[in-house]
């Protein structure tokens, strides 16, 4: 059985109890562990490798990247980006699934950055549905949520009796 792959993104420093929280729900539920693997940077070991070159590999090997956001924009490299930033860009120009959850709904709090970033995510080809939280409960509810869609759209789970599923990949 294959397992998919979960980028998590975000601010580390600021989000640290959700990033943290989002691996350890996904670990502990009997449903999720099962088809599925979080990638978290912070899990690393220490390396001589370049961390630029680090995350965007985990975006590469990732099914989904999850996007956590709240009000600081993070670190910026030469180009001016944060690797928050970069990580987006990397699994769109990858095209892979994008999860985005927003902590909080006073946009003025937010660093200008992370704004543009925000409008730069709504107003994509396809216009992202984000969905905002006040809390890691209601983080972990909104990722259940989303989680439990795409193994329904991706045929690994149903609501469906077995006989009235269509199994695409078999053959006579």
């Amino acid at each position: 059985m294959k397992k998919y792959r979960i980028f998590i993104s975000g601010v580390q420093k600021e989000l640290k109890q959700e990033r943290r929280a989002v691996k350890d729900f996904i670990n502990s539920d009997t449903l999720l562990r099962k088809h599925f693997d979080v990638f978290l940077f912070e899990g690393l070991p220490a390396t001589s490798k370049s961390a630029n070159v680090t995350y965007l590999k985990g975006v590469d090997a990732s099914d989904i990247y999850l996007g956590i956001f709240c009000n600081e924009y993070g670190l910026q490299n030469a180009d001016g980006l944060s690797a928050t930033e970069r990580e987006f860009n990397r699994a769109v120009k990858k095209e892979k699934e994008i999860l985005i959850f927003i902590k909080g709904k006073d946009d003025t709090k937010r660093d200008k950055k992370l704004n543009v970033l925000i409008n730069k995510i709504k107003a994509s080809n396809s216009g992202y549905i984000y969905k905002r939280f006040n809390n890691v409960g209601e983080l972990k509810k909104n990722i259940y949520n989303s989680l439990i869609e795409y193994l329904e759209i991706k045929g690994v789970i149903s609501g469906m009796p077995f006989d009235s599923r269509v199994c695409e990949d078999t053959t006579y």
